[in-house]
């Protein structure tokens, strides 16, 4: 075999093995949460010994960063199919909300560890760049939505959703489950974005009806 057809090969069966090793961890961590996930829980569940572990991360702080890309990619590819397949902005955005506090209320473990990974991050002075990430990245679809709806203010106003949604996720896990008041949340929730959506095509009419008059307009009032 040619040697960069051997290298090649190398590479692909190295990256199948460091992907399975992140999907490992991402199931210990989706069971027993991010502080009870240990290297050699992680190697069990993958059927690795230790050392290769240590060979593809170097320490838990590394494949934990990894197991949070996924947790954050996973749902960003869950909210680009919405983005995609939901022609009606109001619609896409009730999809969107719904889909984003149904997944981090009831894959709490996942949100979890992510949180803990967000924590991490301002211990390590890192935050501003995952703050960054993670926030205009998941209200990107959002802000568009808005936007194509004619709500007043897309950005801040999807940002504001974002934040209220995460913290009630935090508040939800400390207490059993209720599904019924996670619905009034949504419906909530829902209505800040009727009442937005409202304002800003009222403004939209007002603007028209008070912009420029045309060559016709003025004829009729110099008459």
């Amino acid at each position: 075999m040619p040697r960069y057809a051997n290298s090649k090969l190398k590479a692909a069966v190295h990256q199948i093995r460091r992907e399975e090793i992140e999907a490992a961890a991402l199931r210990i961590v989706c069971k027993k949460g991010f502080p009870a996930t240990s290297l050699r829980l992680v190697a069990r569940e993958a059927k690795v010994p230790l050392s290769i572990l240590h060979y593809y991360f170097k320490d838990k702080n590394e494949l934990m960063q990894c197991v949070v890309q996924r947790l954050f990619d996973g749902l960003l590819r869950v909210l680009g199919q919405i983005r995609n397949s939901e022609s009606d902005p109001v619609r896409r955005i009730e999809r969107l909300l719904e889909t984003y506090l149904t997944r981090t209320t009831e894959e709490w473990q996942a949100s979890l560890a992510f949180i803990e990974y967000w924590a991490a991050c301002v211990r390590a002075g890192t935050v501003n760049r995952f703050y960054t990430q993670v926030q205009f990245r998941y209200s990107e679809p959002m802000a568009e939505a808005l936007r194509e709806a004619g709500a007043e203010d897309p950005k801040g106003l999807a940002l504001a959703l974002l934040a209220l949604m995460t913290g009630y996720d935090t508040f939800y896990w400390s207490k059993p489950a209720d599904p019924a008041e996670r619905a009034r949340f949504l419906e909530f929730a829902q209505t800040m974005v009727r009442h937005a959506i409202a304002r800003g095509r009222t403004k939209l009419r007002l603007v028209k009806r008070t912009g420029p008059r045309t060559k016709k307009d003025r004829s009729i009032a110099e008459g």
